[in-house]
């Protein structure tokens, strides 16, 4: 490789993190704080406004396939820059929105572009342009969401004090805009062996996909990774609320998470290509399970901050698995493709696990939600280990 690929290939490298650390994190982490100041102004339930973000979960999986399709076809910096204009115009609409059914249509909107813009444009390019250390690129790519979640759920927090929500959430939109949109035009490409490939062999077609027990087990666990780990994200501030703790209390342990998180995204990769599948997947899980119980116990203060800081630690796990999890199965045969439908599967379970809290949380209660995701996460765990018993990460 040249010193000129050489560079470029950084220089994509640093403009995944940048993307994912603000339209990724915004979209998909920050959203739980708008909760509370939009459902009191518009007097709507804590499911039904959940409910965006199961849409904009949902748009995203249905468009997977797609996008895997598009990332073959389409020069990757024009996808990616229609996915800009997408994901930052429409989160500057919700500061438009007046009614519930306005916030579902733009979370449509919002959920096309961040399919076009983040998770399977990036990891495309990135197994391509660093195939024999996907697991660090994906990484540090990755960790972009842990930084930009530590940073934005500081400034949003402080924001929502200061500013209208709707003030808010134009100004995030625009910056969405203002830094993805010339990343993507101007930085983002495939190699150029990697995109003549892939104009060559990839087609939008389910005949491509290796059908197995491995890759249907692996499917099913990241459903209910999806679902566990969206549910919980998205509820972690209003359940802080329901405990009588103050907002910059809230924000701490959020900010907790987010620190951690990153740690995560960096160790995680190195971890991977290290250890293997099985041993991290292991090891990462239980940090989770002895996480959610101490979020059933709440109450104490501290135990807050040892949840944010295991939970942190193992989103490393959505962030990477989908991606690294897919190479290892099939390695570069048609990846895009398969990586489409196991994120659609992977999405799918995510739309799904707010509005389980959102409902449990408005009949019920919030402990009952983390004993159930509990039980899910043991559950995915199995799965896991059962997908990847004889198979070996393929470079």
């Amino acid at each position: 490789m040249s010193n000129k690929l050489k560079f470029q290939k950084y220089l994509v490298l640093m403009a995944c993190f940048l993307i994912m650390s603000v339209s990724f994190s915004i979209v998909n982490n920050i959203t739980s704080l708008f909760l509370d100041p939009v459902t009191k102004h518009l007097g709507l339930s804590i499911s039904s406004f959940s409910l965006i973000f199961t849409i904009g979960a949902v748009t995203t999986a249905l468009m997977s396939p797609i996008t895997g399709h598009l990332v073959s076809k389409v020069p990757l910096k024009l996808l990616m820059a229609i996915g800009s204009i997408l994901a930052g115009g429409g989160f500057f609409c919700y500061a438009l929105a007046k009614t519930i059914w306005m916030f579902y249509l733009i979370a449509i909107i919002v959920g096309i572009g961040i399919s076009c813009l983040t998770t399977i444009p990036i990891a495309t390019a990135l197994t391509s342009w660093f195939e024999d250390r996907k697991g660090f690129a994906l990484g540090i790519a990755m960790a972009g969401a842990g930084t930009g979640s530590f940073v934005w759920m500081q400034v949003v927090s402080r924001m929502l004090n200061h500013l209208t929500y709707q003030t808010t959430y134009a100004l995030l939109g625009g910056i969405i805009l203002i830094v993805c949109l010339p990343l993507s035009l101007l930085v983002m490409a495939l190699p150029p062996d990697a995109t003549i490939e892939s104009k060559k062999k990839e087609k939008l077609s389910f005949n491509d996909i290796h059908w197995s027990t491995q890759l249907i087990l692996f499917s099913l666990g990241l459903f209910l990774l999806g679902m566990s780990v969206s549910g919980t994200k998205m509820h972690i501030q209003p359940y802080l609320t329901s405990l009588h703790h103050p907002l910059s209390f809230n924000a701490n342990v959020g900010s907790t998470q987010a620190i951690f998180a990153l740690i995560g995204s960096l160790v995680g990769g190195i971890v991977f290509d290290k250890l293997g599948l099985r041993t991290s997947i292991a090891s990462f899980v239980s940090m989770a399970l002895i996480g959610y119980l101490c979020l059933i116990f709440g109450f104490y203060p501290s135990l807050l901050f040892i949840f944010a800081a295991l939970f942190g630690l193992c989103l490393c796990l959505p962030s990477l698995l989908p991606s690294y999890g897919t190479s290892a199965l099939f390695g570069k045969d048609h990846y895009s493709m398969h990586l489409g439908f196991i994120n659609m599967i992977f999405t799918l379970g995510s739309a799904l696990g707010p509005v389980i809290s959102g409902f449990i949380a408005d009949h019920l209660t919030y402990r009952l939600v983390w004993v159930i995701y509990f039980i899910i996460t043991t559950l995915y765990l199995i799965l896991f280990l059962l997908a990847f018993k004889k198979k070996k990460p393929q470079n």
